[in-house]
């Protein structure tokens, strides 16, 4: 049993960094509120991929694991530090996250797994958003097994010991808030006396809800996270924007929406495909998230038992591929070429932008969403489903895409591939038809004003 002093022991050895010197800079918001920057104000996209049980895989799965989803081009890395039956059961080391299921006592041998974990995406470029503690299982109102102090110390232990690590913090864990916002803060405040506030805090919550609801108003809370939900009737466009509009302006993150492969939520017999997920993640991107998590069914819930065997799955979420499998399903690759595109013009000052759409924006799985360059330099359409497209380039006065001359494409979100329409010149509105259409079919019309994008 720790006593009181090996605990405070434990804290002053994490403070000096049990974890390994950071390799990756530190991520701030951007000046204009809406998006993340490295510290040296680079932009960066929050393009996440969930391995909830990330720290119960072996080392040799998380190595998989890892260079997989970096060669995929995923820049962050979701993951569970106490996961649903953590209390209870070990990593692949035998080792529980807490010693006799006390979260006062945080197990050094589990949390050196965690720091092999850490340290080896900082080494593939890859930030790891850790979620403290599970909500849905462990912090609830009535039935918490955590109190305010308990909160603070542990929050405190993380924050310090990953001070000079490249994490995210996620406090939360797909539930609700109400009845337990003082135990959230107190592990925020725990987490910023740890870290000297050197890290980007959120909270995770049930879908479809926003961290808004609870925390928008709270210093600690650096950006909002929304779980906008498993099913082709996704909308978080509506959310994003909805958090889009509050004042004062932070970041949005979709940090659960549509996983692939998982049953859907309201479709009997349905499951999310490729093309399900494509279209979430866009629509979240052009509506004016500052980032997106994908997640694939077989990924997310794996907890290392047997990585060539079928997961099984539940009747709530279906049966599940074989990790190895999993890891290869469409839409995690595809994933780059949305990173791609944002990345290929100036990403602060992307704005979401419907007006642009002189037809029906339509809605779910037929959705047409827009953005633009706050300056008009560029702008991007989606259509879910190879709708044809009235452009609105002017609206009145108001210049929606700068210049005489616009240079056309059409980017294809499943391969990659740009095909060039031409030079034209600018009117007040502009129709273009997809190279094809039905579900499936989606794809991007860029537009840029020719004289500033060659």
């Amino acid at each position: 049993m720790r006593t009181k002093t090996g605990w405070l022991m434990a804290l002053t050895l994490a403070a000096l960094g049990t974890a390994h010197g950071q390799t990756l800079p530190r991520l701030r918001i951007s000046d204009n509120g809406r998006y993340f920057v490295t510290e040296g104000g680079a932009p960066f996209l929050y393009l996440a991929d969930t391995a909830w049980g990330l720290f119960h895989f072996s080392r040799e799965d998380a190595d998989l694991y890892l260079k997989d989803r970096a060669a995929k081009k995923f820049t962050v890395i979701q993951a569970i530090v106490a996961h649903w039956g953590g209390l209870a059961s070990p990593n692949a080391y035998g080792q529980p996250v807490f010693l006799d299921k006390d979260p006062k006592r945080p197990n050094e041998l589990y949390f050196e797994h965690v720091d092999y974990v850490v340290n080896r995406a900082a080494s593939l470029g890859l930030y790891v958003a850790l979620v403290p503690i599970w909500s849905n299982e462990y912090v609830k109102a009535g039935a918490s097994v955590i109190d305010k102090p308990t909160a603070f110390s542990y929050g405190k232990y993380l924050g310090a010991r990953y001070r000079n690590q490249p994490v995210i913090w996620i406090l939360g864990g797909d539930y609700f808030a109400d009845g337990v916002e003082d135990i959230w803060r107190s592990m925020a405040a725990g987490i910023t006396e740890g870290d000297g506030g050197a890290h980007l805090k959120t909270y995770h919550p049930k879908s479809p809800r926003s961290s808004a609801q609870w925390f928008h108003n709270d210093s600690w809370l650096d950006f909002n996270m929304l779980q906008t939900g498993h099913t082709i009737w996704n909308r978080n466009y509506d959310l994003v924007a909805e958090d889009w509009s509050r004042r004062p302006v932070k970041p949005v993150v979709d940090g659960e929406g549509g996983y692939e492969s998982i049953a859907d939520a309201f479709v009997p017999g349905g499951k999310i495909e490729a093309h399900d997920v494509r279209r979430i993640a866009y629509c979240a991107l052009f509506a004016g998230a500052a980032g997106y998590a994908y997640g694939g069914h077989g990924v997310w819930g794996y907890r290392g038992n047997n990585r060539n065997a079928p997961a099984g799955g539940d009747s709530r979420h279906g049966p599940a591929p074989a990790f190895m499998d999993a890891l290869q399903l469409p839409a995690a690759s595809q994933m780059r070429r949305l990173r791609a595109l944002l990345e290929s013009r100036p990403m602060l000052a992307r704005i979401p932008d419907q007006w642009l759409i002189a037809n029906d924006y339509l809605g779910t799985v037929d959705r047409i969403q827009a953005c633009r360059a706050s300056d008009g330099s560029y702008a991007f359409i989606y259509t879910a489903s190879g709708s044809k497209l009235r452009i609105r380039m002017v609206d009145r006065l108001y210049t929606k895409v700068s210049g005489k001359l616009v240079r056309a494409a059409w980017f294809n979100p499943r391969t990659g591939a740009s095909t060039a329409i031409g030079t034209l010149e600018k009117k007040d509105f502009m129709d273009f038809t997809p190279p094809s259409s039905g579900r499936g079919n989606d794809w991007v019309l860029v537009l840029d004003d020719a004289a500033k994008h060659q």
